[in-house]
Order: C-alpha cells, then structure tokens, then sequence
C-alpha cells in the first residue's frame, strides 16, 4: 500500500508546484481520511523525504518555497510576484491609479480620449502684423503660371504636405465633440482693450454683400468704430447676436460706429446652398445691414488662424478701430458683463478717434 501511495504524493506536488508557478494554485485540499493515509505511506517509506502534508519538500505547512502564506514565491501576500500587498507589478500603494478606459456598451470598443481644447489667452493680440492689402485679380493665364511655380516649388510642397498632414489629424467631429465635451464658450472676454502699440491689423477676406457688390471686410470696417461679427453655422447666429443686439440698441444713431457682418461658408457643397437660399438670407436680414453683410465661399484658414478662430462652430465678435485694428473680441453667447463691456470699450474707442480727426484738422 505504501508503495503504492508514494508515487501518486510525489506526482501531485510535482502538478501543484507547476501551478504555482504559472500563478494558478492547482492543489486542492485532500480528502479526509486519504490524508492520514498518505501521510502515513510517505512516514513510512525512507526513500522519500519527510515532509509536511500537502507541502513541498523543507517548506511550510500548505505553502510554496520562499512565499509568504496564501501568495506565490516572491510575491507578498495575495500578491502577484514582484508586487507590494495588494498592489500590481512595480505599483506601491501610494502610486496614482492606472487611466481607466470606457467602452462603447457592452462591446470592446474604447471611447476616444477627449483631446485639450485649442483655445488663445484672453487678452492676446490677434490679426497680422501689417495691414491688409487689397487682392487684385489676376488674368487666367497669370493663374496657371503661378499655380506651376507653386507645383514646381520645393517651399510650397512642404507647404502642402505639412497642410495635408494637419488635415488628417483633424476629425471632422472634432468641433462638435468639442462642444459637446466643454460647452459653447471658449473664453470670458477681457475687461480692457488691447493696447494700441502692441494690437494687429485685421486680415482680409474678399467677397460680395447682399447689396450684390463686390467687396473686402477692411473696405467695409475702414474710417469706423466697428463691431466685427464672424459667423460659420446657423449654429453661431445665436452667439452674434447677443452681442450685436446690444451693440445696434446702445450705439445707435452714431455715424462713427457700425456692425459688419462676415457670413463664411468653408464647404463648397454647402456653398451651393447657401448661394441658392440668397433671396430667403435678404429677406432675413434688415435692409439697413445688406451694405454691410459679407457673404464668402471657400477655405478661410489664414483668416481663422490669424484671428484665433479655434472653433468654427461658434460665434466670435472683434471690436475694430478706425485704423484698422483689432483691439477686443469676445467668443459665444454674451454674459452681462460682456456686453457692458463691449458698449464701454467702442464708445472709448469712437471718442479717441473722433479727438485724432480734431487734432489732424
């Protein structure tokens, strides 16, 4: 009998020490009444080591070589080899805890991580560093001769390839989960204007007014204290005209202060839409503003970048004075504060221009 039971002790140590060093504990506690009856087999024969029940040769009771009781050789207790109680491999119990991941549902899809909002400091200059010059139409063959100096040139290659790599890094939905994930305002606006000797001119954008004439954005706010509204979306009507509401009912009947309006639409498919729903855009809009209304198709991305524009999908204003520069803006719906912020800062700006014109004469 005894010869018999040795050899079956020595094959279930050999498989519970496999299993524990595969991290899985295989040994299972024997049955009573077996037990004794092993223990007594391994006592009584001399070719095997005397060990305790359930163990390892020279171990402690029920436990493995050099582990702590319940682990795994060179592991703390409940542990994972290399790791401090409770912990995982390398993490101490003050460590920060590992980035939780979300999933889409019940699928193992992970959710994007949020990206950080592109955003500028309040208070930071924008525009470009000269004034803008007015763009002149060039005759079609000049165009195709400039286009294949632009194909054959190294410089503008670059230009090109660092654009599509941009491109590609932007999502579509970007914007949107943007706003979805921080809300509609970027910014409170600063409660000072931008000083005079460190502001940017505004940049110029070609188009045509409702007035059906032909036009830059400079021509219109040049000479005036002007309230500079750029929208992108439907979406962004809502955000301008808190702010030029305000602006028309506290400044109005001035000559020297006015509202232009710049009407963008990047996407030329939505372009061809927009150009069809002109007649129902005239009847939206005053009369009064169509001189003032600016209407542009196509990319703008030296205009957005040069003006701080991050996030097309909502509404931005600039306060611009009589030279040209941009010295407030403000993004999203108005707050109070804002407003009267805005009506204080124009009505300085128009004072100080209407002194300058004085003392020129």
């Amino acid at each position: 009998m005894a010869l018999c039971v040795a050899p079956v002790a020595r094959l279930a140590r050999g498989v519970a020490w496999r299993g524990l060093h595969s991290g899985r504990v295989l040994l299972a506690e024997p049955p009573a009444g077996k037990a004794d009856a092993g223990t007594q087999a391994k006592s009584s024969n001399s070719s095997t080591p005397s060990n305790i029940s359930g163990g390892v040769p020279g171990s402690a009771p029920d436990s493995a070589p050099s582990s702590a009781p319940g682990g795994i050789p060179g592991s703390a207790p409940g542990g994972i080899p290399g790791s401090t109680p409770g912990g995982t491999p390398g993490n101490s119990p003050g460590s920060a805890p590992e980035e939780k991941i979300e999933y889409f549902g019940n699928t193992r899809f992970p959710k994007p991580r949020p990206k950080p909002r592109r955003t500028i400091t309040p208070g930071d200059a924008v525009g470009q560093d000269t004034p803008a010059v007015k763009a002149e139409r060039q005759p079609l063959r000049q165009q195709m001769e400039q286009k294949m100096r632009d194909v054959l040139s190294p410089e503008k290659n670059l230009e090109s390839r660092a654009k599509i790599i941009h491109d590609i890094g932007h999502s579509y939905w970007q914007d949107h989960m943007d706003l979805r994930n921080n809300g509609d305002k970027l910014f409170e606006a600063p409660p000072q204007l931008i000083d005079a000797s460190r502001a940017k001119y505004l940049p110029g954008l070609t188009g045509r007014t409702l007035g059906r004439q032909a036009s830059d954005i400079t021509d219109l706010c040049r000479g005036k204290t002007t309230l500079l509204s750029v929208d992108f979306t439907k979406f962004a009507e809502k955000h301008t005209r808190s702010f030029t509401s305000v602006f028309e009912r506290e400044c109005e009947g001035r000559d020297d202060m006015q509202v232009v309006f710049a009407n963008v639409e990047e996407n030329l498919a939505k372009a061809v839409v927009l150009a069809l729903c002109l007649p129902f855009v005239r009847r939206a809009v005053p009369k009064k503003h169509h001189k003032n209304y600016l209407l542009h198709y196509g990319a703008v991305e030296p205009f957005r970048k040069a003006l701080g524009i991050a996030n097309p999908l909502i509404g931005y204003v600039f306060l611009v004075d009589a030279s040209m520069r941009v010295r407030w803006y403000a993004n999203g719906l108005a707050t109070e504060s804002e407003a009267t912020t805005m009506v204080r800062l124009a009505q300085n700006l128009a004072s100080k221009a209407k002194k300058a014109k004085k003392a020129d004469q």
